[in-house]
């Protein structure tokens, strides 16, 4: 965002124990304990309604677009900044934050729903329609975390599952034209942007601000000069064509396209980051932080690793007597950072960065080969 010449304000959520979640007494003496500062929308405008005005002291004007960007517990309060009637206004009446762009909603939240007597009565009528800003949810599928907490009937305990509901019920609330969701493979909640390389130990994890560079300036465009940014990308199921197919699946990382081995969730399956786990034809699937097996193949055993040939036939990415070769390795990364730059979500420079690093692979190593990320 720095680097893209924007003025850049950030918030830490924290309580007296230290925790983003603590215990809340109401007025009546009840307690609940899912609600927290990092669920007090005001508590934001606030600080940035500061920002605004030394930004004003020192340039001499306000910003001409402000927009929120959270990841989890920020995501999820820049949605209901969205979805509460009347809450994303300044005090002279006009909107408050331009755009939304929310990273990876906690708990797959909050929904766009308000039910009364019976009924949901949120995002109704076309006045609360017209004040919907353009959001753009980014949705990390490998985090797919259980949801302990009290919640109505509409919500499930699957965070994957709410952020797909999410998408779902604004379409059907007739705001698709102000909303995308791009979920993202292999992805768990962290996007490895507090991680030197994204690694840590056994901890390995996706760049995910290779998107997010596009991300930024999609929101940005379609705030400030209407461009619509490309079509939501999921791979929930429903999410097909007539012939059965899905022409806007979720998007895979080249590492995941053309993959050297698999992402998958770790310490444990819950978990906020990943691992990785290379094809090398040697030795037994390996075992997560739990002791639970990681299955490779997608075979439901645990068994040994398949070379790369054997994966990349198994993907439908080489025909059945084909050996993989480098130069096959470096045409499919290829394809596949090709793809993203001409659907708008990879920059020209980042899919030129990941076509040179695979040519310098070595096919068969037991990392995967991208590492440094782009500055």
């Amino acid at each position: 965002m720095l680097s893209k010449g924007f003025a850049l304000v950030k918030t830490r959520r924290t309580s007296s124990e230290g925790l983003g979640e603590i215990l809340a007494t109401l007025e009546n003496g009840t307690t609940v304990d899912d609600v927290a500062f990092n669920d007090s929308a005001r508590y934001i405008m606030d600080f940035a309604t500061v920002a605004h005005n030394a930004i004003a002291s020192r340039l001499g004007r306000g910003p001409s677009r402000t927009y929120l960007y959270g990841h989890s517990a920020g995501a999820r309060i820049g949605r209901g900044l969205n979805y509460t009637a009347g809450l994303n206004r300044d005090s002279d009446g006009s909107v408050f934050f331009d755009g939304i762009l929310a990273d990876d909603g906690a708990a797959g939240g909050w929904l766009p729903v308000l039910m009364k007597d019976g009924k949901d009565v949120l995002l109704t009528t076309d006045a609360e329609r017209s004040a919907f800003v353009p959001q753009l949810d980014i949705s990390h599928q490998m985090y797919n975390n259980i949801w302990p907490s009290k919640k109505p009937d509409y919500m499930s305990s699957s965070y994957l599952a709410n952020k797909r509901s999410n998408a779902r019920i604004l379409a059907g609330k007739g705001l698709s034209d102000k909303h995308r969701m791009y979920e993202v493979r292999a992805v768990s909640h962290s996007g490895g942007e507090n991680l030197p390389d994204g690694r840590r130990g056994e901890v390995q994890i996706l760049d995910m601000s290779r998107l997010m560079d596009r991300f930024i300036d999609m929101l940005d465009a379609w705030v400030d000069r209407g461009v619509a940014p490309p079509p939501s990308r999921t791979d929930a199921p429903g999410a097909t064509v007539g012939d059965g197919r899905n022409t806007h699946p979720a998007l895979a990382f080249p590492e995941v396209a053309c993959p050297l081995g698999v992402y998958f969730p770790y310490p444990n399956s819950t978990a906020g980051t990943t691992s990785f786990a290379a094809f090398t034809g040697t030795g037994l699937e390996p075992l997560d932080g739990s002791g639970v097996f990681v299955d490779m193949n997608r075979n439901g055993v645990w068994d040994e690793r398949e070379t790369l040939t054997d994966a990349w036939r198994r993907l439908g990415l080489l025909r059945p007597l084909e050996a993989l070769t480098k130069d096959r390795y470096v045409g499919c990364v290829q394809t596949a950072a090709g793809v993203l730059a001409t659907d708008g979500f990879l920059s020209p420079a980042n899919a030129t960065w990941y076509v040179d690093q695979a040519r310098r692979a070595e096919v068969g190593a037991i990392e995967p080969a991208f590492r440094q990320p782009l500055r």
